[in-house]
């Protein structure tokens, strides 16, 4: 009895009250605070099932822009890290972020270019040749290059001409840039592919987001914090018997289930 008599004068003191009341205030609100997050994060799935639908029927669009680049453009995904953590490699503590793939054919036509007859003699696999057709040609566009340089041996027998293995050497410096972009209203999300390299057409594409509100990437990121850490302080502390505030630098150990 005298144990319920003291539970009741806490529960029934003035001050006991308004704390109570207030601790009930910060408990609703915390509870109302997740229950809009599960809301909003309800609503952010609906869009992204939609969006993704839409991305899965796309088509890659090429065209060229006012400076006569090749661009090109196709819906993306937006994916949690466990839907793709099956078909990519990365290590639990380095999870990718966005992933872009690209297909590209280059159609380029060479020509005006000066061809030399080189009058010497070439020994190859299949027999000797006296002479040889020789050209290089070198171009830059923009960011991009390309250099091409060929020999094709040959020799001439009455008038019959025998060609041998041709040499050719090309070296490429292809300029692309791969982006992700959202649109603000529709939360769609887009690949974004551009270069300055002409001839080139993008066959297809495919561009992911990681979506880092996924209960996956929450709980990469959960098993990767860190409990101690340094740094500045502010607090309120115990000095003998007198309450102060202080500032400084110190250790701090905070468990991870008090973490969020």
């Amino acid at each position: 009895m005298i144990i319920l008599k003291n539970i009741l004068g806490i529960l029934t003191d003035t001050k006991n009250t308004r704390m109570f009341l207030l601790g009930g205030i910060v408990v609703l609100s915390i509870l109302l605070f997740n229950q809009c997050e599960e809301t909003n994060l309800a609503k952010d799935e609906v869009i992204r099932i939609s969006n993704n639908w839409e991305a899965s029927l796309d088509t890659i669009q090429n065209y060229v822009d006012e400076n006569g680049n090749a661009v090109a453009q196709i819906r993306a995904l937006s994916v949690s890290l466990g839907e793709v953590e099956g078909e990519l490699k990365f290590e639990k503590d380095k999870p990718p972020l966005t992933i872009i793939k690209t297909e590209t054919i280059i159609k380029e036509v060479i020509v005006e270019v000066p061809v030399i007859i080189l009058d010497t003699v070439f020994h190859t696999v299949i027999g000797d040749f006296d002479s040889a057709l020789s050209f290089s040609d070198k171009k830059e566009w923009g960011r991009s290059t390309r250099a091409i340089d060929a020999i094709i041996p040959y020799k001439t027998t009455g008038n019959n001409i025998t060609f041998g293995n041709a040499s050719i050497g090309l070296q490429q410096n292809i300029f692309l840039t791969a982006s992700l972009t959202r649109d603000n209203k529709t939360k769609e999300l887009f690949v974004n592919l551009l270069t300055d390299y002409p001839g080139t057409t993008f066959n297809n594409a495919e561009g992911i987001l990681i979506n880092k509100k996924s209960k996956s990437f929450k709980s990469l990121q959960y098993e990767n914090r860190k409990t101690i850490g340094l740094g500045l302080q502010l607090g309120v502390g115990l000095s003998g018997t007198q309450l102060s505030s202080y500032v400084g630098i110190g250790l701090s150990y905070t468990p991870k289930f008090l973490q969020w």
